[in-house]
């Protein structure tokens, strides 16, 4: 057995190729734009397409009577809250959270709707990765 041999260069070399610490990146507050909603056009392969831009009262109106909407925006949390809500006060009781249907294509969306039925329709939202058309 040999002992060990202390070697300053070989103690150089092994640190060589070793990873670097990464710094911690510092977010800046940023400002959001607020969630827009739209008139909601269901299409081909489950895709969701954006209509007239509507406020949250005409969201609720198309809700009520079994129209489609979209909440659309950059941050999924809200959009999904703000969805949840227009679907509340238009029905007047817990709707159900959905996950996006396979059955329905590979681009449908998330949603809420009504659980028992009616109204028929959704309140989809975007997410980072499922967008509207």
């Amino acid at each position: 057995m040999t002992p060990f041999v202390h070697n300053e260069k070989a103690l150089l070399r092994f640190g060589d190729g070793m990873a670097k610490a990464k710094k911690q990146a510092t977010k800046a507050p940023s400002l959001q734009e607020p969630p827009k909603i739209y008139e909601g056009i269901r299409g081909n392969a489950g895709a969701v397409k954006k209509g007239a831009e509507i406020t949250q009262t005409d969201a609720e109106t198309r809700r009520r009577n079994g129209e489609d909407v979209i909440v659309c925006g950059p941050d999924r949390v809200t959009n999904r809250r703000l969805a949840g809500q227009i679907e509340r006060n238009a029905i007047g009781r817990e709707p159900k959270c959905c996950f996006p249907h396979l059955s329905a294509g590979r681009m449908s969306l998330p949603h809420w709707q009504p659980d028992p039925r009616p109204p028929e329709g959704h309140t989809f939202y975007e997410t980072d990765k499922l967008k509207a058309t």
